[in-house]
């Protein structure tokens, strides 16, 4: 299940594209939580055929079910906080994007239950997006506070961005 057209900057797709590979994306997770690549395809609204397609080597068939590894190369567009700013970066892999869920998980921490010592990890910590690019993670309470009430409206919150 070689994939030969690998996205490379996500913002080239399609908004139907970048749906579908995103859905594949959540298959992907679902099925590293324990669902079958079948009921996930199923549950998430995605074709078999689709999934494989997005997902690529990342899975495998071993006498008729299909697996999925434990980690990918995959790109994923996500947001991050930096330099007071939210910005969407597009990071290389399941471990960048677990990094990026941990600070968000962190700054949940901090504001709802007042752990002030949640985002400690990610002082002067950094990721690197796919093209090099390195990125620090803001960890000022207050700047953050800051972006989420310039927000226009509230939102469902979500750490990839769909168009």
């Amino acid at each position: 299940m070689v994939r030969k057209n690998i996205p490379t900057d996500l913002d080239n797709l399609t908004s139907k594209q970048l749906v579908r590979y995103q859905d594949s994306l959540e298959v992907l997770r679902m099925m590293r939580s324990g669902t079958s690549f079948s009921k996930a395809s199923s549950t998430v609204g995605i074709s078999p055929s689709t999934a494989k397609k997005n997902l690529g080597n990342v899975l495998s068939t071993k006498k008729g079910k299909v697996t999925a590894k434990k980690s990918d190369m995959l790109l994923r567009k996500m947001r991050i906080y930096e330099n007071g700013k939210e910005v969407f970066i597009q990071v290389r892999g399941s471990r960048r994007a677990k990094k990026i869920a941990q600070y968000h998980s962190a700054i949940g921490q901090r504001l709802d239950r007042n752990n002030k010592t949640a985002l400690k990890p990610f002082r002067g910590s950094f990721i690197k997006d796919s093209r090099g690019k390195i990125h620090r993670f803001e960890t000022d309470i207050d700047k953050i506070v800051t972006i989420f009430e310039q927000r226009e409206e509230p939102e469902f919150f979500t750490v990839y961005q769909r168009r």
